[in-house]
């Protein structure tokens, strides 16, 4: 009876089993599976957008760069046409004369193509390195140069030298500063072009300039024609209206591109950077077939456990039931039942010990996740309190011993800040994404930039239950920022400075050359007195303008071999003889175990001599100037320490001292001489820093590379004291 029975039932029970362990599989991938669909659709879906944002962010980061680019080169074009703009004659007839200083606009700035003269009827007087003659009355860059103001033209087709040009004019002005004629230059168009090919990027990128009609100013790389082709695909319409934009559309060859554009008001044309949309989409591509091949092993290892954790709850039904069956039909063996029963109660709880390490080992993965993230992140709850961190958090703020659970604004007190509190509100709030921008923080490190990201976490339900925070370190960014304005102030200077010094040294060598002939002439000691004082004044002038082009165009250092104790040895012997040196007490401590080092003789000595004279005229009244050499610890450096009892520099004035034109001597100092002694310095690969006090003295030391690598010598064995 017992065997007929569990025969009876046997083939029954494991068809039901095999029913029971395919519905747990199904229950199970419904339950794990589906919500793992769910978040690899929503992380592909964030990744691609913030992939596309970046390349399309990237392309427009590209035609601003490039816009700069170009908008500095044609600016110095202008700059080239002006400084020529302003002739010592005093009618149009007369400035055929002048061609041989024309003709340096052409020679020694290789980006015109042709200058012509014409004068205020438009009749062209003057024409250098082409033949060109007629009226240019009609032309609007002659009209509105006649009216006194710079133009430039753009491209467009010239019937006068059959060709497309781009030209540059300005108000040609006499001696006495009026109007005489129009000084019109064209800019070579190859060269200018050639410029726009060498901000390319990508292989099917390409960078050319479209007027508002979209007709081609410049020839593409993939076969646009000039002033011919428009630059988009005429059935579509043109795409490059408004003053920028970042758009997908259909060029002049039929192919989908991602474009960006930027339209420059003063010179009337958009510069147009362009890829196709295949090879520009490449990143978001790849970035989803990393996502994609990321989650599918996750996706099969869970269908592979859904199924082993079917079958091992139905063999754990399986055995429960077989047990049931055979303490209902032995009564006898209900004690071996209950033994059964505790052996299955261990195995649960050591599923239960594996499942509570499977918990364990993925809150380490999420920890071990946030601490790859190259950011600052810390997470909130809606009460501040911090609930978790990556280690970049710890290393960006120096915070070993931060803890979860504290608040904010107490454990970083740097971010105690209105703004930081209310983006944090409004994200607690409203639940959207808020962002402070460049934020400054002072640690007692200088001052540091930030920007911090705001993103609420919610829950299933979409209720906010807290705040996450990036943090980025900008302040290399900004420094960066800050050393390109010096950089363009520099360039300005320069171009200014070359300007004036053309401008006033050929007047004033006539001046000098006339009051010495007046000098010589003067019959009375009165007379010759005050032609003295004149000539004084011309000289300092003069030695103001020598200094301004050493500024502007510092000759390149001709490095040989020296010796820079006998160079500082010989260079305090010429100057101890000078008389502001005559009471001052010159100490010189010069190890003859220095190193030779690699050096231009003449820019070093200038520096010494400079730096030697600005301390003798910090002392007035005597005192002590000290000389010292020394081998840098550990370092390939020379360090030359100039040491005097002066009256020391005031605070506010450190910052500026290397600045050009900065001097606190009044009427007897051009402000030049520490900028140059810097210039030739970093020549060097050196550097030059001061201490001081005021008071009590002033401290600038000069340190000098014993080696220049990559420059060779004049002469490979040569020592030059």
């Amino acid at each position: 009876m017992r065997s007929s029975s569990r025969k009876d039932f046997g083939l029954p029970d494991e068809v039901n089993y095999k029913k029971l362990t395919s519905r747990n599989t199904l229950v199970t991938i419904l339950l794990f599976v589906i919500p793992f669909l769910l978040l690899y659709l929503a992380v592909n879906h964030e990744v691609s957008s913030l992939i596309k944002k970046q390349i399309y962010t990237h392309l427009s980061d590209t035609v601003a760069e490039n816009i700069k680019t170009i908008a500095i080169f044609l600016q110095d074009r202008e700059m080239d046409l002006r400084s020529f703009s302003h002739l010592d004659i005093d009618k149009i007839e007369e400035v055929r004369s002048l061609s041989p200083f024309l003709k340096t606009l052409i020679s020694e700035k290789k980006w015109h193509d042709f200058l012509l003269v014409a004068d205020l009827e438009g009749d062209i007087v003057l024409s250098i390195n082409r033949e060109i003659s007629g009226n240019i009355a009609g032309r609007k860059y002659f009209q509105v140069s006649r009216e006194g103001k710079f133009f430039n033209s753009g491209v467009f087709y010239s019937d006068i030298i059959q060709s497309p040009v781009m030209v540059l004019s300005h108000p040609l002005l006499n001696r006495e500063n009026r109007v005489i004629g129009v000084l019109a230059a064209s800019l070579d168009l190859d060269s200018f072009y050639g410029l726009l090919f060498d901000l390319r990027i990508g292989k099917t990128s390409e960078l050319f300039l479209v007027d508002r009609s979209g007709m081609l100013l410049s020839p593409t790389k993939l076969g646009g024609r000039l002033l011919v082709d428009k630059g988009y695909w005429e059935k579509e319409g043109n795409p490059h209206l408004g003053e920028r934009g970042v758009t997908t559309h259909i060029d002049y060859r039929g192919q989908k591109v991602l474009c960006a554009y930027e339209f420059l008001s003063q010179f009337n044309f958009s510069l147009v950077s362009e890829m196709d949309l295949e090879e520009a989409l490449i990143p978001l591509r790849e970035v989803n077939k990393i996502v994609l091949l990321l989650f599918i092993p996750f996706f099969f290892l869970l269908i592979v456990i859904s199924n082993l954790h079917a079958r091992r709850t139905t063999s754990l039904v399986k055995k429960l039931t077989t047990n049931l069956r055979s303490a209902l039909e032995e009564a006898r063996a209900k004690k071996k039942e209950v033994d059964v029963m505790n052996i299955e109660l261990e195995k649960r709880a050591k599923k239960s010990e594996l499942l509570a390490e499977e918990l364990r080992l993925s809150e380490e993965y999420i920890t071990n996740l946030l601490d790859s993230i190259s950011l600052g992140v810390i997470g909130l709850n809606s009460s501040g309190k911090i609930t978790h961190f990556n280690k970049e958090i710890r290393q960006l703020f120096n915070l070993p011993d931060l803890k979860k659970g504290q608040d904010i604004f107490q454990a970083l007190p740097w971010l105690n800040d209105k703004d930081i509190e209310l983006a944090f509100e409004n994200t607690i709030f409203s639940g959207k994404p808020n962002r402070v921008e460049k934020r400054k923080i002072d640690r007692g490190k200088g001052d540091e930039y930030f920007n911090l990201s705001f993103f609420a976490v919610e829950d299933g339900h979409g209720k906010i239950l807290g705040v996450s925070i990036l943090i980025e370190n900008v302040t290399e960014r900004e420094k960066l920022h800050g050393q390109l304005a010096e950089y363009e102030k520099l360039s300005a200077l320069s171009q200014l400075a070359l300007g004036a010094a053309h401008e006033i040294n050929n007047p004033l060598l006539g001046i000098s050359s006339y009051l010495e002939i007046l000098r010589e002439g003067a019959g009375g000691e009165k007379d010759k007195q005050e032609i003295e004082v004149v000539l004084e004044n011309v000289y300092r002038i003069s030695e103001t303008i020598r200094g301004l082009l050493n500024f502007a165009r510092p000759t390149p250092p001709q490095f040989t071999k020296i010796n820079i104790n006998e160079l500082i040895d010989d260079t305090l012997s010429f100057l101890s003889h000078q008389p502001i040196f005559r009471n001052i007490k010159i100490d010189k401590i010069l190890p003859p175990s220095l190193p030779q080092v690699t050096a231009d003789p003449n820019q070093i000595r200038q520096v010494l001599t400079n730096m030697f004279i600005n301390a003798a005229q910090s002392m007035p009244k005597g005192g002590d100037l000290r000389v010292e050499t020394s081998k840098v610890k550990f370092k390939e450096l020379i360090q030359v320490d100039i040491i005097d009892t002066g009256i020391g520099i005031p605070p506010e004035n450190l910052k500026k001292i290397f600045d050009p034109f900065f001097t606190t001597k009044k009427s007897h100092g051009t402000g030049l001489g520490l900028s140059i002694s810097l210039s030739y310095i970093k020549n060097h690969s050196g550097d030059i820093f001061v201490q001081s006090e005021v008071n009590k003295g002033t401290t600038f030391s000069i340190a000098l590379p014993i080696r220049q690598k990559g420059k060779a010598l004049m002469k490979d064995e040569e020592v030059i004291a």
